[in-house]
């Protein structure tokens, strides 16, 4: 352990841990876009590049932005710009990205447990999580938001109020959940003025917080003014204040999905065990750094609430798992604390429940790597009416792949070979279905229509439909 002494060293494993990681995830940087990454945020991407970048609600049509904040639509088009709209360069993008979170988890550690060993087990345990692999190379909110996250309340606990603040502001500027961000901070803002009393200092970081609010607010006064409505419609009716819906989402997300699911419940009986006997043996006076500890758990905790309220999805949560790896972090370095030896290999032991768990192999995750058995049925289907085969006809596409066929920048073609029509209007000759997808909502009338091609990977597959 007296490697971990040298800063020499601790830099060498992080760099080379993310070399490891970008070369076992290479294979999916010029993976064309899916689902949500190509309807939701690289279509407002494409749009930005098109008609100019801009974080006004009015840069990219409602339908395209859902509603949200726009600093990663805006953020990605300034990348392109620079480097070009290809998958790749969007992918390795959000795997930069990536690496500054993964920093910024390792930082965080750092500040929070003040021990090297408990910092570099965190970077480690927050890159093999499957969540962290599949969203690496996904043009999604939640790398990008965790990243904001994460910094924001690194730099508080650190005092750097005016850094703090500006991450938050881009926690806000990304997505409607950053207010939770928001909200934390100016809690323990008023937390530290009952316990000092220093007028100056609350007003200096009352100004700071408040910013965060007065952007948002911004921006939603300008998206009324605009479409007549604050927050997205779609969004807000899928949102369920029902105590039953909001109990069973806290069980299912926070809870199952942080620290059970995708192999996390090894490391969750380790945190467990690691519990019993810090309590059994300092008692429940445990928190040294109390001002941290207030605002992590009222950030975690306004942070679950609000997601369960809206309409959730496993990858939101991402902005948990840093929190949660340093958690495991520590509960391996104290329970081989008589035997510091041990604990690389517990790591090793707790890491194996991630690894089997990379790919669910039954179901569509975007939080896992079986989105890439959508990806490949999506390709594959669209690659066969691309051939060449059916130049003259007009193929229909509808969700999840009714963007693929309408510009080469969402990475399915170079060379357009058929006429598309994105409407999928009854009666087209040809129509192209998928399940995961249209298939499920809306699946062919085989009275209307027969099968002519199909291509399966695992759970999803992709139809060509032909009228008789």
């Amino acid at each position: 352990m007296k490697l971990l002494e040298s800063a020499n060293f601790r830099r060498l494993y992080l760099i080379l841990g993310f070399v490891v990681f970008v070369m076992l995830k290479w294979q999916d940087i010029a993976l064309p876009y899916f689902w949500d990454e190509m309807a939701g945020y690289m279509s407002g991407v494409v749009y930005m590049n098109d008609h100019g970048i801009s974080l006004l609600p009015t840069a990219v049509p409602p339908d395209l932005s859902y509603g949200h904040p726009l600093l990663l639509h805006a953020s990605m088009a300034c990348v392109a710009e620079v480097f070009g709209n290809t998958p790749s360069v969007m992918h390795i993008t959000t795997l930069a990205f990536t690496f500054i979170l993964a920093l910024g988890t390792y930082f965080l550690a750092i500040e929070l447990s003040a021990k090297p060993l408990i910092a570099l087990f965190s970077y480690t345990i927050f890159l093999f999580q499957p969540i962290t692999v599949a969203q690496s190379t996904q043009v999604l909110l939640e790398v990008f938001l965790a990243l904001h996250t994460v910094y924001a309340l690194l730099f508080y606990i650190r005092k750097q109020y005016a850094l703090s603040a500006f991450f938050t502001i881009c926690a806000v500027m990304t997505k409607e959940t950053g207010l939770v961000l928001a909200i934390a901070m100016m809690m323990v803002v008023v937390k530290d003025y009952l316990k000092d009393r220093n007028l100056k200092q609350l007003a200096y970081k009352f100004v700071l917080f408040d910013l965060p609010f007065m952007v948002f607010a911004a921006f939603l006064i300008l998206q009324k003014a605009a479409y007549g409505w604050y927050l997205n419609p779609t969004n807000v009716g899928k949102s369920k204040l029902e105590l039953s819906s909001m109990v069973q989402k806290f069980w299912d997300y926070p809870l199952q999905f942080s620290f059970v699911d995708q192999g996390r419940i090894v490391f969750t009986l380790v945190l467990l065990i690691a519990l019993f006997v810090y309590l059994k043996n300092q008692g429940f006076n445990v928190v040294s750094d109390k001002r941290a500890a207030f605002l992590l758990t009222v950030f975690v905790l306004g942070f679950s609430v609000f997601s369960v309220i809206a309409d959730a999805h496993e990858r939101y949560f991402l902005s948990l798992i840093p929190l949660i790896s340093i958690a495991f972090a520590w509960a391996i370095v104290y329970v081989s604390t008589s035997h510091s030896s041990l604990s690389p290999f517990i790591l090793v032991l707790c890491l194996n429940g991630n690894v089997l768990n990379m790919d669910n192999g039954y179901r569509y995750r975007d939080a896992d790597l079986s989105y890439r058995d959508m990806v490949s049925t999506n390709q594959s289907i669209f690659n066969y009416v691309n051939s060449g085969q059916f130049a003259d006809d007009t193929i229909s596409w509808a969700f999840p792949l009714k963007l693929a066929p309408v510009d080469k920048r969402y990475g399915y073609f170079d060379t357009l070979k058929f006429i598309p029509d994105t409407t999928f209007r009854a009666g087209a000759p040809y129509k192209v279905y998928c399940t995961p997808g249209n298939s499920d909502w809306n699946p062919p009338d085989t009275n209307e229509y027969q099968l002519i091609q199909s291509y399966q990977s695992a759970y999803s597959r992709s139809y060509l439909y032909k009228k008789f």
